[in-house]
């Protein structure tokens, strides 16, 4: 792959700025959690939580705020173009600001699930924009609907998984690193440099945040911050598939531990009929917790998992013709590991 003299430049000067956009998250959450305890922006334990003692939460903000400004310089400079920054902006915009809401003040779930549609058509409608420009609004209609409304549906539990699995100290912010590490890759070999540049980006900043936030942690992201990530997954998952053919199934296999977990737990939940949209504690990394795993040693079995899958998803860029099949052996793989943990803590034990 050929890169002109002037990528190579930007290049240049982005990697210099990576470990400004890692010390600029590093200082600032520090700050933040002082202003945080200050105002009693605390996360209090009960009977849910994997934490012991009041810790401040929002610390997400300074990463959202670092990577908003982030997008805005690259798509100030040409990077990416109109549309690949209204798909991306509106929507992180206000799936972080709802967020931060609900950290601050307890927004109400309708107003937040609501906020997330809309986040996602916004994302929804530019993703597709070439598309309507070519065909009118007749994709919108069956069998297209079906496509717009998976994209939809998909986007806006993104957003709430993320939320429900960052649930002990440093697990969201990690996954997120792994997550865009490898996407940042692929990205970067469809010559999606913006795209790559800003995943890159979202890593610094995350990694940043983490050393506050890993165990024990001493800061929380919250609603903004998590929700603001799963966000974003699935918009380059999305944007990544649309625009440079990027398989959505090897942004999946990384993300297994996430999805796979909180989904299966949440079918699981309506089987059982149980009142699936209230708060719990049953998700496969919460239950080893509950039997006596420290945060630590869940982090480093997960990164491990983690490692595995980002192993198998570089395997499959390059044997695309079998991705399906190396889907399915993922699947079985993450299942088995499930099934591990439904041995070790059943999430309906018997009487």
């Amino acid at each position: 792959m050929l890169i002109s003299p002037a990528n190579l430049i930007l290049t240049a000067y982005f990697y210099l700025l990576l470990p400004v956009f890692f010390l600029a998250a590093l200082g600032l959450v520090g700050c933040f959690r002082r202003y945080a305890l200050s105002k009693g922006l605390l996360d209090s334990p009960n009977a849910r939580s994997s934490h012991q003692s009041p810790t401040p939460r929002g610390g997400g903000v300074v990463f959202v705020g670092l990577w908003l400004g982030a997008a805005l310089l690259v798509w100030g400079r040409g990077e990416i173009s109109s549309e690949a920054a209204f798909f991306l902006l509106p929507g992180a915009f206000l799936v972080a600001g709802i967020g931060y809401g609900d950290d601050l003040y307890d927004v109400s779930p309708l107003w937040r699930i609501v906020t997330h549609f809309i986040a996602a058509l916004i994302a929804v409608y530019f993703l597709l924009a070439m598309d309507i420009r070519q065909y009118g609004w007749e994709i919108f209609f069956w069998p297209e609907l079906g496509v717009v409304a998976g994209i939809l549906f998909a986007m806006v539990w993104s957003i709430n998984l993320f939320n429900f699995m960052d649930g002990i100290d440093g697990l969201a912010g990690m996954e997120a690193c792994f997550v865009f590490s490898v996407g940042g890759w692929w990205l970067w070999e469809a010559e999606a440099y913006g795209y790559a540049y800003l995943a890159w980006v979202l890593v610094a900043v995350v990694a940043g945040f983490l050393v506050w936030n890993w165990p024990s942690a001493r800061i929380f992201m919250g609603d903004g911050g998590s929700g603001f990530l799963g966000f974003l997954i699935a918009a380059f998952t999305f944007a990544g598939h649309v625009w440079w053919d990027i398989p959505i199934l090897l942004w999946i296999i990384v993300y297994g531990v996430f999805w796979f977990d909180a989904t299966v737990t949440l079918l699981r939940r309506i089987l059982a009929g149980e009142r699936w949209y209230s708060a719990h504690c049953s998700h496969a990394y919460q239950r080893l917790y509950q039997i006596g795993w420290s945060h630590r040693k869940v982090l480093l079995a997960i990164s491990g998992i983690n490692m595995a899958l980002v192993t198998v998803a570089l395997w499959a860029d390059a044997n695309r013709e079998a991705l399906p099949w190396i889907f399915l052996v993922t699947l079985m793989f993450l299942g088995i590991i499930y099934g591990g943990i439904e041995r070790l803590r059943p999430m309906y034990p018997k009487e």
